[in-house]
């Protein structure tokens, strides 16, 4: 499967205004559905929506999760700063009408923001409300972008961000958690308990949730759009579903409408009722195994050489989607996004005797001991059994425990309770804020993981880089980095499958691998 995108080229100095999408083109597989698509007959404005899913949300915050999962339902309350195309996340306007860098090595960030914007609470939306928005996001350490010094509110509908170093990937970062805007009423008289009470400006309000279980959302009526589109549902239910097979079930047996975190294994099932479209989408995102290099053992680079040649990526991912629809990963874009560097094809080829002999020289000749987490949900409890017997077979001893996502990070990251986790990685459209993110020393993920010096020159050099030609460069040079050091253990990359009736409308894939249900209307 292939994704085509068109490469988004802008000058630094130059404020980008509101502008026309242009058509771009995806190529997948699906015997009923590819993109855009919908059944028949007039939209029922008073429908609500039945919403399946195995993605449960670790916070409604949207700076104080830790996990993928919550954008999907983030989305659905908060307006972005920043909004991208979902098919592509190319940015287009949002709250911000026009933004851009300005001054002495592009240290000024300014954002125009649309006028007569209103929270759910009736607050009124202006550079004030994003001031504080922006700083409470930052204050609870989840989000870090080190570089921003400042936030000014500069007039009502004008916000400045001075910046102590280039921070190309700042749009990105005000596209995602960052630039979701809370209200400042409902912060103020929630305070920690916001994530219960959550208040945005986006197209639908929250109005209940059973947590790990359920979620409801209504209209907001008074909403304007400003970036996602305007409601055209009266309710959006999403019911948590861990079992892939009920997960399934729920679809054909009309207990849903929608369903998406579908195994690719589901998809000839489902494609065989005659009531529902089914659509593989390529998205971002990648299935690996994360490292706390900072540990014994693990902070040797020939032991994590040792795990990357012990793995067969392709019997993994087979084996893990009962499907051949997985392609082995060696890095974190996929082949055909705009950031794919074909060089790292098969960097790490499946040799056991190699990775035998990587202990043996690390001094480890009869095997080495290292402590594992999972994800408790497919495939990346999946993931780890399949991990665990091929590493075995070298003389790598681990055994997973199985957490909840958000549990499962929060050990990991902030207690380093493992060295080894398998995971996902929400890989982002923006280089920098990828790389910036995921293996920055600065990053609320690698706190347990030893700087590596050539890394941060390359991580600066691409913050300080605005043309994604000259980016992919810097990435290519990133990936022969982790190719040398084993930062990372990526295994690989999978379609979304997401799954409706008939009567549902407006479904658009999503590159970043959460669908948008603010697009969907239902006759």
């Amino acid at each position: 499967m292939t994704l085509f995108h068109t490469r988004e080229r802008s000058h630094p100095r130059v404020l980008m205004a509101a502008f026309a999408l242009s058509a771009l083109v995806l190529s997948g597989c699906s015997s009923s559905a590819t993109g855009a698509a919908g059944g028949t007959g007039p939209v029922d404005p008073n429908a609500e929506l039945k919403v399946a899913t195995s993605h449960v949300p670790a916070s409604l915050d949207p700076c104080a999760g830790n996990i993928g999962y919550d954008i999907d339902y983030l989305q659905l309350m908060y307006a972005p700063l920043i909004d991208a195309e979902p098919a592509t996340q190319k940015l287009r306007p949002g709250i911000a009408t026009e933004w851009g860098f300005s001054g002495p090595d592009n240290l000024t960030f300014e954002m125009t923001l649309q006028n007569g914007l209103t929270f759910h609470d009736g607050t009124t939306l202006d550079a004030a409300a994003v001031k504080a928005s922006m700083e409470h996001c930052l204050s609870l350490g989840i989000v870090s972008v080190p570089t921003i010094k400042s936030i000014e509110a500069k007039s009502p509908d004008r916000v400045t961000i001075s910046l102590s170093s280039p921070t190309s990937g700042l749009p990105g970062w005000l596209n995602g958690r960052l630039g979701m805007v809370v209200s400042p009423t409902a912060l103020a008289a929630a305070g920690a308990d916001f994530a219960n009470k959550p208040v945005g400006a986006g197209p639908y309000t929250f109005t209940s949730a059973v947590p790990n279980s359920s979620y409801t959302f209504s209209r907001f009526d008074d909403y304007k759009p400003a970036g996602p589109p305007s409601p055209q549902l009266a309710k959006i239910q999403i019911q948590v579903i861990s079992n892939p097979t009920a997960l399934t079930n729920a679809l054909t047996s009309n207990a849903a409408d929608f369903a998406y975190g579908l195994t690719p294994s589901s998809a000839p099932i489902l494609e065989r009722n005659p009531n529902l479209n089914v659509s593989h989408d390529p998205r971002l995102g990648v299935a690996l195994v994360v490292i706390n290099n900072k540990n014994p053992v693990v902070n040797d680079v020939r032991v994590r050489l040792a795990m990357q040649y012990a793995l067969d990526r392709k019997a993994i991912a087979r084996a893990a989607l009962d499907s051949s629809e997985g392609t082995a990963a060696f890095g974190q874009y996929p082949p055909g996004s705009q950031f794919y560097d074909e060089e790292t094809e098969d960097a790490w080829p499946y040799d056991p005797e190699k990775a035998k002999s990587l202990l043996t020289e690390a001094g480890y000749p009869n095997g080495v001991t290292v402590r594992g987490l999972a994800g408790n949900l497919p495939p990346y409890s999946t993931n780890a059994v399949l991990v665990r017997e091929q590493w075995e077979k070298v003389g790598i001893k681990v055994d997973f425990v199985e957490m909840s996502g958000p549990q499962a990070i929060t050990e990991f990251v902030a207690h380093n309770s493992a060295d080894v986790f398998s995971v996902g990685w929400p890989t982002r459209a923006s280089a920098p804020l990828n790389f910036e993110a995921s293996l920055g020393s600065r990053s609320y993920f690698r706190q347990n993981s030893v700087p590596n010096d050539e890394l941060e020159k390359l991580i600066a050099l691409l913050n300080n880089t605005y043309d994604e030609s000259a980016q992919l460069d810097i990435v290519k040079q990133i990936n022969q980095v982790v190719i040398k050091s084993a930062e990372y253990v990526p295994l690989y990359f999978t379609p979304d499958v997401v799954a409706y009736t008939k009567n549902v409308h407006g479904a658009v894939p999503a590159l970043n691998g959460s669908p948008n249900l603010t697009y969907l209307s239902k006759s």
